[in-house]
């Protein structure tokens, strides 16, 4: 008995180190990662505006700091890695530009939505979706101080199931038809699907392709903050923050980057 009420005091004391919202996380960089925005709908992928604009608060009256992630590539070994936080949003829905960007503005903060070039001005066909993607014109309409726009592929495929040859033909078509589209462009990109070589050999010959093709981050998921300065600077990670997560959950991952324990 003595044994199991020990047991239990144990394990609460780990979930209350782990979980609480009142227990300071790790020092570092969290890179909050969202895809869609509603008008009112919740889901893994999907936030609506009523709960977007709440965090967004939260983080504003909190006293956070939105850190446009140009400001990495400064390499700056002193920046603030306090109470500051970034913003990212995968695939560049056009439901990003009717509800995102009005509360960007409205908070002052910065985003940078991933761009899965290929399918610009089309559907996200990936899922097998009809939700329409920006075309240039919308993504050249936004403000620079607001947003940024980083690469998600052309292809918008696992690079796992790629090879060599097929990353850097997708990568540098990407390039060319930002460059091509007067598309200014974060030099960075998220990984579709959060895949990537993990072996150490793969692993370190796809960091030469990406340094060599002038990409100087790449994102994963991760759902850990980043300590700062990086020990790897394409191995990012990014908090997965989904529509269906409670008010509780996001602070928490704000602070803690997961609320499971494994």
């Amino acid at each position: 008995m003595i044994l199991i009420i020990s047991t239990l005091i144990i394990v609460c004391l780990i979930l209350t180190l782990q979980f609480s919202i009142f227990i300071p996380g790790p020092k570092g960089l969290p890179i909050l990662m969202y895809h869609k925005v509603s008008d009112d709908w919740n889901d893994n992928l999907t936030i609506s505006v009523k709960n977007l604009e709440k965090q967004f608060n939260y983080l504003s009256s909190h006293g956070y700091t939105c850190l446009p992630l140009g400001r990495l590539l400064e390499k700056d070994q002193n920046l603030q890695t306090g109470k500051v936080f970034a913003l990212t949003f995968d695939d560049g829905y056009v439901n990003n530009l009717n509800y995102l960007y009005p509360l960007l503005e409205k908070y002052n903060f910065h985003c940078t939505i991933m761009l899965p070039v290929g399918f610009l001005g089309k559907t996200n066909v990936w899922d097998k979706g009809n939700e329409p993607i920006m075309n240039f014109d919308q993504l050249l309409s936004m403000d620079s101080r607001f947003v940024s726009y980083g690469l998600h592929s052309y292809r918008h495929e696992s690079l796992l199931t790629m090879s060599s040859e097929e990353i850097i033909t997708d990568i540098k078509t990407c390039i060319n038809e930002l460059n091509l589209n007067g598309i200014a462009y974060l030099p960075i990109i998220a990984y579709p699907y959060g895949a990537y070589p993990r072996d150490k050999v793969n692993k370190a010959f796809f960091a030469k392709i990406l340094e060599q093709l002038g990409i100087l981050y790449g994102f994963r998921i991760g759902n850990r903050v980043n300590k700062w300065p990086m020990k790897n600077c394409y191995e990012v990670k990014r908090i997965d923050i989904k529509g269906t997560d409670s008010f509780w959950a996001f602070k928490t991952k704000l602070r803690k980057g997961r609320v499971k324990m494994f």
